[in-house]
């Protein structure tokens, strides 16, 4: 369920891969429990990958 929507940031994820990494693990965890939601964690994400492509230019 959230494997799309949090690994698609991830330059290692590749669609219809089955593998999952400690941090995708560590996310659906907090999001079963309450902690976090996906939106928060999508929003992490924009966030992040922004600031990683003006890190890069």
């Amino acid at each position: 369920m959230f494997r799309e929507r949090i690994c698609k940031a991830c330059d290692f994820y590749k669609p219809g891969d089955n593998l999952e990494c400690a941090g995708f693990k560590i996310l659906q965890y907090l999001i079963e429990k309450g902690r976090l939601s996906i939106e928060e964690v999508e929003v992490a994400i924009s966030e992040a990958c922004e600031k990683n492509t003006t890190e890069k230019i």
